[in-house]
């Protein structure tokens, strides 16, 4: 893996002044079952039941999983399938509010004594990786457990890479202490193996009010470390964080404690403060709302499960809405209707106009090599597409790692600097799916 790549995206951070405004509370939530990534949640509330804010509603289930709580107070109206962004089906809970926003009367921050009980009550708390990734917090952790691995060094996620989005700056600037609490949580209760691991805060420049506070917040606690990163977009990205934080290359295949190394969201981290302090699970998060087609963006607080379509009515827009992104512009999602929620990792609405929405026909490539350079895994990012048309499966299979695609961290650097306007994003993004699916068949067929 060479230096992190110098793709430098116009900023935008609109809000990044403003502060966060908590909006009315929303005439109906939706929750999606599968707001995380492994298995989907299970209901445990019927239609017809009355729910609390912070309360149970669905259960982790298998493996890698992360229970849902209601986010408003109200009834159980529907349990059904809807629509995802990706256009498939998922179970969902609709909760019709009664406006009160009554908390849960059984909530009560966790009692800890050690690894385990601090870990399960993680795993309580809903939290996930609110940078987009959503993999739950609590199994996140939990790898650091794997005597192969000694991890020195826990890189908090502060980077915030991406154009428009302010919500990971909001929470810096505004909890400082859930982040504070968040690292000391970590050292007393898993100690065992962190040993004396450094934390390393790693946040860009361009974000110079939110590390003053934070290095006042870590003033003469020297295990923690404001690590300032230049603005160049993709910052976020674990693998690349890695490198730039620690000198280490990330492996494709490998479990990310085996680099010596525990990433986590600050707002994740800070999420998980606040329910081990209050018992408060995750119900609510920062929401930035904003793009080319927004007059006044702003910055709100709103329960999971709003529907879109409300959030866009906090603000003014202008002309003719050609496309709605939840998350950032580089690899956030367009959805197929505003009818859809935010769910646990929507860190942003972006409102783009007609004008901003057309994508333009791709030509074929002029192997001018601005993809591949570009790149910051330093993927043959040009041969993905050819080698995703062999039909040797096995040809197919071995041509694509050696790409290097499975290491891909769908930043779309690639489609953004092509002069052909070629979706490369997409092919990369195809071939982890087929690489996926394909070592899952041999795996059943009890190949080796």
């Amino acid at each position: 893996m060479k230096n992190i790549s110098s793709l430098h995206v116009p900023h935008n951070k609109h809000t990044d002044k403003l502060d966060p405004i908590r909006i009315a509370v929303p005439s109906e939530v939706v929750l999606p079952m599968n707001m995380h990534s492994g298995h989907d949640a299970e209901p445990i509330v019927s239609v017809g039941d009355y729910v609390r804010v912070g309360q149970l509603i669905a259960r982790e289930e298998g493996r890698f999983s992360s229970p849902v709580h209601a986010t408003v107070s109200g009834t159980v109206v529907e349990i059904a399938p809807i629509k995802h962004g990706d256009g498939k089906e998922v179970i969902a809970i609709r909760i019709e509010s009664d406006g009160k926003m009554e908390a849960d009367p059984n909530l009560k921050a966790p009692v800890i004594n050690n690894c385990d009980e601090f870990l399960q009550a993680v795993r309580e708390s809903g939290v996930v990786g609110l940078g987009g990734a959503a993999f739950p917090t609590w199994a996140k952790f939990n790898e650091a457990k794997n005597p192969d691995y000694k991890v020195d060094t826990v890189l908090v996620n502060a980077a915030e890479c991406e154009p428009y989005i302010t919500s990971d700056h909001k929470m810096m600037t505004l909890h400082p202490d859930l982040i504070a609490d968040g690292i000391e949580y970590l050292r007393k209760y898993m100690s065992e193996y962190l040993g004396e691991a450094v934390f390393k805060i790693c946040i860009e420049k361009n974000k110079p009010d939110a590390i003053e506070v934070l290095k006042k917040t870590f003033e003469g606690k020297d295990y923690v470390v404001i690590h300032e990163l230049d603005a160049i977009y993709p910052q976020g990205a674990k693998q690349v964080m890695l490198y730039n934080a620690t000198g280490r290359v990330a492996v494709a295949g490998k479990r990310f404690p085996s680099f010596g190394a525990l990433i986590i969201n600050v707002s994740s981290l800070a999420k998980m403060a606040e329910y081990l302090n209050t018992g408060m699970p995750l119900v609510e998060r920062i929401v930035t709302i904003d793009g080319p087609a927004v007059t006044e963006p702003k910055i709100v607080i709103a329960p999971i499960g709003t529907r879109i379509s409300y959030l866009m009515e906090q603000v003014t827009v202008e002309g003719e809405i050609g496309k709605v992104v939840v998350g950032g512009p580089m690899n956030g999602t367009a959805v197929f209707s505003t009818e859809s929620p935010i769910v646990k990792v929507a860190n942003a609405v972006l409102i783009f106009g007609e004008k901003e929405s057309v994508l333009p026909d791709y030509s074929a490539c002029i192997h001018c090599g601005r993809c591949i350079d570009k790149c910051p895994i330093n993927i043959d990012v040009v041969s993905v597409e050819k080698h995703l048309r062999n039909p040797n499966e096995a040809k197919r299979e071995k041509r694509l790692i050696e790409t290097g695609v499975r290491q891909c961290v769908d930043c779309g650097c690639c489609s953004y600097v092509c002069p052909a306007n070629r979706p490369l994003l997409a092919w990369n993004q195809d071939a982890k799916w087929w690489l996926k699916q394909y070592a899952a068949s041999k795996r059943e067929g009890g190949q080796n």
